[in-house]
């Protein structure tokens, strides 16, 4: 199963995305794999994808608690979002060894990269 979002910001910027999901030490925790699809500035009505990042997330954790984690989806520095992206967060098939796939969002967010430079872009 998957679910989409769709973050609209300010085009020919540099954001980070991030991710807040559930980590825990529960063996019911399942894998994920986010895509986040760059399209830049879609305000001329087109929808021309510029670069697509795929990151693996596993909820589950060795630490005898669970918790919220903000995920680094996109790297800082590297225009993994300039403007209108979307967020696909798609459910991987049961770990051998697990007795669940349970996956829990919170958050999607995004900052401005701190180490790309706004002019580059253009």
């Amino acid at each position: 199963e998957n679910i989409t979002f769709a973050l609209d910001l300010t085009p020919n910027q540099c954001y980070v995305v991030y991710l807040a999901t559930l980590r825990s030490y529960n063996l019911g925790m399942g894998t994920m794999t986010v895509e986040v699809r760059d399209y830049g500035d879609k305000r001329d009505g087109t929808f021309n994808l510029k670069t697509t990042t795929t990151k693996k997330i596993d909820s589950l954790w060795s630490a005898p608690i669970s918790v919220w984690s903000d995920v680094q989806v996109t790297q800082d520095g590297t225009p993994g979002c300039t403007g209108f992206c979307e967020v696909t967060v798609t459910t991987d098939p049961l770990v051998v060894g697990r007795n669940g796939n349970k996956v829990k969002l919170l958050t999607l967010s995004a900052r401005r990269c701190s180490h790309y430079h706004e002019t580059t872009l253009h």
